[in-house]
C-alpha cells in the first residue's frame, strides 16, 4: 500500500479511504492517495480536487465503461445549489428524470446501491459510488436497468440484503430506532413484491399501529424477515419457546385470539 511522505505507513481510515476514493473515480492508489493527501483526507474534497484539476482527463476515463465525468455532471445537476449533497429537490428531480414516482420500490434498490445512509439525501460519495456500481453513466441507461433492479428483489437473497439495509435507511438521522409509520410504509413496500407477499402483512401492521405505537427496534426488524420465512401463516409450525422478539410473540397470540384458537 502507498505510502505517506516520510516513510510513515497509511493507517487503517486513511487506506479505507483510498479504496473508496477509487471505487468511485476509477484513478490508480497514487492518484487517489495524492488527491486525498492535497485535501486533508476528506473524500468529498479529494474528489472535487481530482475533477477540478483535470485528473478524470478523458471522457474516456472510466470504471468498466462508465464515463466518470458524466457522472459527475448528473450529481451536480441534482445537487442542493450551494450544498454539498442531494437533497429532497435534487431526489425528486431524479426520479421525475427516470419517470418513476419516488416512492416505487425501485428507487429502494437504488439507495441500496448507492449505500444512502438516510431517506432523502445523497452525499456525493454515495451518488457517484452507487452509479459506478450500477454501471450507469446517465439517466437514460439506469433506466434501462429498472426492470433488471426490479427482477433482483425476486432472489431471496438479494430481497434479504435490501429488507436489512432498509431498516438503518428509515432512520431519521440521530434516532437508533425506525419510527412505527415509517416501519410500516416500508414493510408495505417490500412486500408488496409478488415473489415475497407475506399474507399476513395487513394483519401485522394494523396489529402494530393498534396494539404498539412505538419504534421499532432493529432486533424485531430483522427477526420478523425469518419469521416470515420459517413460520407458515396458520402459525401451524410456531415454536412458542424459540426466542421470538416479543412483539413477534403478541402478534402470534392476538391472530390465534382473532382466528378463535
Amino acid at each position: 500500500m502507498h505510502e505517506l511522505e516520510s516513510g510513515n505507513r497509511l493507517t487503517k481510515p486513511q487506506k479505507d479511504k483510498i479504496v473508496q476514493f477509487r471505487s468511485i473515480t476509477g484513478s490508480n492508489e497514487k492518484v487517489a492517495g495524492d488527491c486525498l493527501k492535497q485535501a486533508g483526507w476528506g473524500v468529498e474534497a479529494a474528489i472535487d480536487h481530482f475533477y477540478s484539476a483535470g485528473l478524470a482527463a478523458q471522457p474516456a476515463s472510466t470504471t468498466g465503461g462508465v464515463d466518470l465525468r458524466a457522472i459527475e455532471a448528473l450529481y451536480q445537476r441534482y445537487k442542493d445549489p450551494g450544498g454539498d449533497s442531494i437533497g429532497v429537490n435534487g431526489i425528486t428531480t431524479f426520479c421525475e428524470d427516470l419517470e418513476v414516482d419516488p416512492t416505487d420500490l425501485v428507487v429502494l434498490v437504488i439507495c441500496y446501491y448507492m449505500s444512502a445512509a438516510v431517506m432523502c439525501e445523497y452525499s456525493k460519495e454515495e451518488f457517484t459510488g452507487g452509479l459506478v456500481k450500477l454501471g450507469v453513466d446517465s439517466v437514460d441507461k439506469l433506466k434501462r436497468r429498472l426492470p433488471e433492479l426490479r427482477a433482483e428483489l425476486r432472489a431471496e437473497a438479494k430481497f434479504r440484503e435490501v429488507y436489512s439495509y432498509a431498516y438503518n435507511f428509515s432512520r431519521e438521522k440521530g434516532q437508533k430506532c425506525v419510527q412505527l409509520d415509517t416501519a410500516v410504509g416500508m414493510w408495505r413496500l417490500l412486500f408488496s413484491v409478488p415473489e415475497q407477499h407475506w399474507p399476513l402483512i395487513d394483519d401485522w401492521c394494523d396489529f402494530l399501529t393498534q396494539h404498539h405505537n412505538r419504534a421499532i427496534s432493529k432486533d424485531t426488524w430483522l427477526q420478523l424477515f425469518d419469521f416470515i420465512k420459517s413460520v407458515k401463516p396458520d402459525f401451524s409450525n410456531f415454536d412458542e419457546n424459540s426466542a421470538w422478539p416479543y412483539l413477534i410473540d403478541e402478534f402470534v397470540d392476538h391472530m390465534k385470539a382473532k382466528r378463535g384458537k
